[in-house]
């Protein structure tokens, strides 16, 4: 929690009462060489020497091992200057690349170290994974969400002069002596402005506060490496931006001194007229003999500025697959989370270095001074994925959703799949994020009701469209069915049972089907039973039956496969004939073939033993045949139906018909 705010003011009366050593200039890559930490910084020249400090280095020969920035896992920071060897290496091992010189660069690094491009251009080495933030002076260069800028204290740009002409300056002046035909002269005197690097953020925002841009800036005006004036002011008229706060800690003897020649010649920094105001403000006081920030100046919106440092916003999203707890740690305050760089013990460092604590330091919330940009990489398809194809599958309290990826895929591929359930009312239920190699996500344990689940796909520029669906979910239902063997003309029955998880008892229809043919329907007991009755007249064969329980307010679908067995029937054969006839005369014998739910159809053969000595044909199940002359005596006869694709074949009971 902070409780006290430390001033620049503060440190300046500490420094006077001796409780803070000073030093000559130092470097400040990470230290000793070849350290190597997890939480690689580079770019900015504004908050290089402060970041070093808050990395527990030297700086300016003054040992800030005490107050080192920590994750909870310990994981610490690495902050390299943007000017020193021409190359550095960021991990054991890593590749060696060009060393990003200010915040365009730093954030250019960043982004390459997420892509993996080449740094600093095509004729460069690929920085995969290589840095972690960047310092930057100033806001997003390239629109997007890809990066997130976090406030880390408040600095202003001031207009260091050498020479008493340009003790007080306008906007309107700088505005003049900087422009493309400048005559570059301020109350008729002749002067020398001066600009940082290209690609440093004091550069890019002193020009857009005095109405200029790299299109309509004089182009002949000489550059020099930011924050350093024994480089910049060399003669008198000579004026240069200057951030307020690397000018105190260099000053004061907090930063590696680049001024000290210059403010010997008579550097300072002028008063300005701020927009709106009538008088000069100077960017800076004294305090006990000490440069302390002047409050006005700074939170002016013209000349105050925020100073960031920025993540891939990924990394600091607790619900991604790529956030990443030492980098939150260190960088964000959100809720009852502080961030290691918001500390007291973080922000009396920053305070010695010219800045203003405020309380949005560490926050990303957009409201608070937080930004979010797109990749600063030259060329790049800045396009976010199509929405995927997307198949959803109910089950017990449960959407599975599955996926297949939109085709083409984009330039910049997929890193990562979003997945949202929605309620009723449109509130979050759960969201999920899952690595670009998944492409299902199964929500379970949910109460019943309607819900949205969708699933989009993310890449590097940020989250595309999303595919969604709408339904209900309920609890699973279990159908199950059985049959028994059945004679033609006898109706089958389906015995069905349908139970529900949760102890809800299934109520509703179920229906039994054929193919796409319904054999019957039945409504469900208070119990879940039913026994469907189907058609006795469906054709001899073994059957496969699908039967469909519809579901109910709470219950999902579901189905069993159940197989019929329906055999050919089972007729009965009698046989009615005169008991004698004579040996001229022919007998007439009815025979009447008859089967449960059905009338036989089809062939009648009359037999003495072996021999057949007549026929008939059943109509409406009966037939009567006359026999041939038969020889004196008796004959034993049979009757036998043939049977047909219904009915199996039969032999009747014999019969005895005597000729005289």
């Amino acid at each position: 929690m902070r409780r006290t705010r430390l001033t620049a003011a503060m440190v300046a009366a500490a420094v006077v009462s001796g409780t803070l050593a000073l030093a000559s200039p130092a470097s400040a890559d990470p230290t000793p060489a070849g350290t190597f930490r997890q939480l690689v910084g580079v770019g900015s020249d504004t908050t290089q020497d402060v970041l070093n400090a808050l990395a527990g280095d030297k700086v300016a020969e003054n040992s800030y091992a005490d107050t080192a920035v920590k994750s909870t896992a310990g994981a610490g920071i690495a902050s390299y200057d943007a000017i020193g060897s021409a190359t550095i290496q960021t991990r054991s091992g890593g590749t060696t690349f060009n060393r990003p010189n200010g915040s365009g660069p730093g954030r250019t690094a960043l982004s390459m170290s997420l892509t993996g491009d080449l740094f600093p251009n095509a004729t460069g080495v690929s920085v995969k994974s290589q840095v972690d933030f960047a310092r930057s002076s100033g806001g997003p260069s390239v629109s997007g969400t890809a990066l997130t800028y976090i406030p880390f204290a408040r600095d202003a740009v001031g207009v260091a002069v050498r020479g008493s002409g340009l003790d007080t300056l306008t906007v309107d002046q700088l505005h003049d002596v900087y422009a493309a035909g400048s005559d570059h002269k301020v109350n008729g005197q002749t002067v020398h402005p001066v600009l940082p690097q290209s690609g440093s953020g004091t550069r890019k925002f002193f020009l857009g506060a005095i109405g200029l841009n790299e299109n309509t800036v004089d182009t002949s005006i000489t550059t020099v490496q930011e924050n350093q004036a024994d480089t910049a002011l060399t003669a008198d008229g000579t004026l240069v931006p200057f951030s307020v706060g690397s000018w105190i800690a260099q000053n004061n003897d907090i930063a590696p001194d680049h001024s000290k020649d210059a403010v010997a010649a008579g550097a300072h920094l002028a008063s300005v007229t701020l927009p709106g105001d009538t008088g000069a403000t100077s960017p800076v006081t004294t305090v006990n003999g000490k440069l302390s920030p002047v409050g006005g100046y700074y939170e002016n919106a013209t000349f105050g500025r925020d100073v960031y440092n920025v993540v891939p916003t990924r990394a600091i999203d607790p619900s991604s697959v790529f956030f990443d707890k030492d980098i939150y740690d260190v960088f964000v305050t959100s809720g009852t989370h502080e961030a290691a760089l918001a500390s007291d013990a973080a922000e009396g460092v920053i305070a010695k270095f010219g800045f203003v604590n405020e309380s949005y330091n560490g926050s990303v919330n957009l409201a608070k001074h937080a930004k979010v940009g797109g990749l600063e990489i030259s060329g790049l398809e800045a396009k976010t994925p199509a929405a995927p194809a997307l198949k959803t599958t109910l089950g017990d309290a449960s959407v599975k959703l599955a996926w297949t990826p939109a085709s083409p895929a984009p330039a910049q591929p997929v890193t990562d799949y979003r997945v949202t359930l929605l309620g009723a009312d449109g509130g979050v239920v759960a969201t999920k994020d899952v690595p670009a190699t998944t492409t299902s996500y199964t929500f379970s344990g949910l109460a019943t009701g309607t819900y949205t689940a969708s699933v989009a796909a993310a890449n590097l520029i940020g989250t595309g469209d999303a595919a969604s669906w709408t339904g209900a979910v309920k609890y699973a239902s279990t159908t199950k069915a059985t049959t028994a063997t059945a004679a033609y003309g006898v109706a089958p029955k389906v015995a069905v049972t349908v139970t529900g998880t949760h102890g809800v008892v299934p109520t509703g229809k179920v229906t039994v089907k054929e193919g796409a043919t319904t054999l019957g329907t039945g409504t469900l007991s208070s119990v879940g039973k039913v026994t469907v009755s189907l058609s006795n007249h469906l054709t001899v064969a073994t059957h496969t039956l699908t039967v469909s329980y519809a579901g109910a307010a709470q219950l999902n679908s579901s189905s069993a496969t159940v197989s019929l067995k329906v055999t050919k029937a089972t007729p009965a054969v009698t046989a009615t004939a005169p008991a004698s006839v004579g040996h001229t005369a022919r007998a007439k014998v009815t025979v009447k073939v008859t089967a449960t739910g059905t009338t036989p159809a089809g062939t009648v053969r009359v037999y003495e033993g072996t021999r057949i000595i007549a026929t008939g044909t059943l109509s409406a199940g009966k037939v009567t045949i006359t026999l041939p002359k038969l020889a004196k005596g008796k004959h034993t006869l049979h009757a036998f139906y043939a049977g047909s694709t219904t009915v199996v074949s039969k032999n009747g009971a014999n019969f005895v018909v005597k000729s005289t």
